[in-house]
């Protein structure tokens, strides 16, 4: 963790929760605050200045911030899909490797190149195995789940921004009328 001058990180998160409204905040605390808001996670805040995540959750709550667990379930399935198509990314490149490893081992003159060809190619297929992430059958559940209750949320914001807009239900008659009557629309040049 960095140094810092002045008063220990740890303190911030105590002097800001037991000081007046009038007395200014500690820049640094006013860093805690600004992320918060722009809806940064605690951990990362605390990743990104260096004060512990205790003394972060105290500046946040003086300021009436809470961390929501939605947020940092969600970032953390977004960057754990990040860091799987990253290692995907990886093993790619290393099936790419294997197969210019093919080539010198095709065009081994002596035995020596032969044995460095042949060890290269079976080194960099234990590393391309090891780094293809591997999707268990409970993970696709999850996935499609996930995707449909998505696709449910979408379809109902447009139902209900549709009835909004037009005062009719979805299903009705009128509505299919409406629709058809926009289809034609977006259809003429």
């Amino acid at each position: 963790m960095p140094k810092f001058e002045g008063e220990a990180p740890e303190n911030i998160g105590k002097e800001l929760a037991e000081a007046d409204a009038q007395v200014p905040v500690h820049p640094r605390a006013e860093m805690v605050v600004v992320l918060a808001q722009q809806g940064v996670g605690r951990n990362e805040i605390s990743r990104r200045t260096g004060i512990s995540t205790a003394s972060v959750s105290r500046i946040a709550a003086a300021h009436g911030i809470e961390f929501d667990g939605s947020q940092t379930e969600v970032a953390l399935k977004a960057r754990i899909a990040e860091l799987k198509a990253r290692q995907a990314g990886i093993a790619l490149g290393l099936v790419e490797d294997i197969t210019s490893a093919r080539g010198l081992l095709r065009m081994a003159t002596t035995h020596r190149d032969f044995a460095f060809a042949a060890k290269a190619i079976g080194d960099l297929t234990q590393a391309a195995q090891r780094m293809t992430p591997e999707i268990s059958e409970q993970e696709e559940i999850e996935e499609a789940k996930d995707f449909l209750i998505d696709l449910r949320d979408t379809m109902r914001q447009v139902v209900d921004g549709f009835e909004a807009q037009h005062g009719v239900p979805f299903d009705s008659p009128e509505a299919a009328e409406i629709i058809k009557q926009e289809a034609n629309q977006n259809d003429e040049p």
